[in-house]
């Protein structure tokens, strides 16, 4: 068993990396649990969260106007 703590700073991590190499990202807990909704994931998993990444010139993630 892990600690669901550890999975969040792995996450947190993660995406930290991911922006420092300019990679536009969001952390979903809503895709993550579509995933599992959707039998997606094998069933052993418990707690899933998607990371879309976008690297365009354009954030996909704001909606600006």
């Amino acid at each position: 068993a892990h600690n669901i703590a550890d999975l969040g700073i792995a996450i947190g991590s993660a995406v930290s990396l991911a922006s420092n190499l300019h990679v536009d990202n969001r952390v979903m807990f809503s895709a993550g649990k579509a995933s599992l909704s959707l039998n997606y994931l094998s069933s052993d998993v418990a707690v899933a969260y998607a990371i879309p990444l976008s690297v365009s010139n354009k954030n996909i993630f704001f909606d600006r106007g």
